[in-house]
């Protein structure tokens, strides 16, 4: 951001890669507009709160001249976004770099092609990006080169979204990657017009799609809904009109009507989507139980039918009731029942809050009961720091257990994170310098 700085609300212009510029902005929660010098073309898009405006279409944005240049500035009111889209600004980057040409991206990525990418845990939030996850699942860091051919945009897109990073091959990995490339035409026209080719021949097989095959896909797209808003189109707020539009959409799709002749498993399939839907719409149409939704999923993450709404109310209700034992001092009790929570649901909120309980009974635990309890909260908070982001309060905790095991550098690290978010933190800050000291005092 350092480098941007200067030029936001200056005149100076910027001559930068647009998704490169879009990324940086977007990382620091800039919100205001991007103007855009495109040749004799001149316009702007606005970047608000997550979210992206503009009316321009998405091969434009993708292909922007190489000459093109952008001034950055931060003040924009709601009238300006009238008559454009809205998009989120993630999968705003992602269509950007899908109607990008090959040649563009790869010549970005070409210099990294003999190293590896780790994929950020917070990737896997990202839904629009769950098929184009599966060849990296499971892997801690996988092969550039290996990946290009087929995945090369979504390589770039995780690494100017700054989801991903690149991890520096072995001299022997680095060795053996060289040699491939060497007999490789990834990088050559060939391999280009081999794509142009197989991107014409699916676009042909996409004409001659069966009347069943458009409703799987169209039931692979829409099936892929985040929570019963985001399912109409909308995001976390009711909307009558859109969301109605978006319901007759569905039904106009996968009525009874338009299954006739097409398989058991399809039509099956279908007709659950469609009660799924119609379930969701009555459910969001209602003010209050619309508003108490929006309310638990800002608590405990996305909910997505009917079922799940009303298992969450009793989810919540649990969770109260285990947060007043705790406040009144019945810890065991408390942690308990926050267990039978978390294997229930899987809630990570649950599990924290189960150690934070537990924690409170560590001044009773004798040096024996301190190394197998410690070691099962250090690891509880591990795997929840793997999915969101813990509170202070278990942050401080973790570095605690990490100096009893004699962790410094781990525990350090913790510290280090709650400072960077409350530079101010004088615990934090305090218990750094006592850990250092005594550290070094050791050695």
């Amino acid at each position: 951001m350092d480098f941007i700085s200067p030029y936001i609300d200056s005149e100076k212009k910027l001559h930068i890669r647009f998704e490169k510029l879009f990324s940086l902005l977007s990382s620091c929660g800039f919100s205001g507009k991007i103007n855009v010098f495109n040749g004799g073309e001149t316009f702007f898009i606005i970047l608000s709160k997550g979210s992206v405006w503009t009316d321009k279409p998405m091969n434009l944005l993708g292909n922007l001249s190489k000459s093109a240049l952008f001034k950055v500035e931060s003040i924009v009111n709601d009238d300006m976004k009238k008559g454009m889209k809205e998009y989120d600004g993630k999968e705003f980057l992602f269509s950007v770099i899908l109607n990008m040409s090959r040649e563009r991206v790869l010549e970005v990525l070409k210099p990294y092609a003999t190293e590896f990418i780790s994929i950020k845990p917070e990737a896997a939030k990202l839904f629009f990006l769950h098929d184009d996850l599966q060849p990296f699942v499971g892997q801690k860091r996988s092969e550039i080169f290996s990946n290009l051919k087929k995945s090369y945009r979504t390589i770039y897109f995780l690494l100017i979204s700054q989801l991903a990073v690149i991890v520096q091959a072995t001299d022997e990995e680095r060795a053996k990657i060289t040699e491939k490339l060497s007999k490789s035409d990834i990088f050559s026209e060939k391999a280009a017009t081999e794509e142009v080719v197989e991107k014409v021949t699916q676009e042909k097989k996409q004409e001659a799609l069966s009347e069943e095959d458009e409703i799987k896909m169209f039931l692979n797209a829409n099936e892929k809904y985040i929570d019963v808003f985001s399912l109409f189109g909308l995001k976390g707020k009711f909307d009558d009109k859109v969301a109605r539009r978006e319901y007759i959409r569905i039904m106009q799709k996968i009525h009874p009507d338009k299954l006739v002749g097409i398989s058991p498993n399809t039509a099956l399939r279908a007709k659950e989507f469609l009660q799924l839907a119609g379930e969701c719409y009555e459910l969001i149409r209602d003010p209050e139980v619309a508003s108490d939704i929006e309310h638990l999923m800002m608590k405990y993450g996305p909910i997505r039918s009917k079922t799940e709404y009303l298992k969450m109310k009793e989810y919540d209700s649990a969770m109260l009731k285990a947060t007043a034992l705790a406040k009144i001092g019945s810890y065991e009790a408390a942690a308990k029942l926050f267990d039978f929570i978390y294997k229930d649901t899987k809630n990570p909120a649950a599990l924290e809050q189960k150690n934070l309980a537990l924690w409170k009974l560590a001044p009773k635990w004798n040096k024996f009961e301190k190394a197998d309890r410690y070691k099962e909260i250090r690891d509880d908070f591990v795997k929840i720091s793997m999915v969101r982001q813990l509170s202070f309060e278990a942050m401080y905790i973790l570095a605690e257990i990490y100096e009893y095991f004699e962790d410094i550098p781990d525990a350090v690290k913790v510290l280090d994170n709650i400072l960077k978010e409350r530079p101010d933190d004088f615990k934090a800050a305090g218990m750094k310098k006592r850990m250092l000291y005594y550290n070094k005092l050791k050695n």
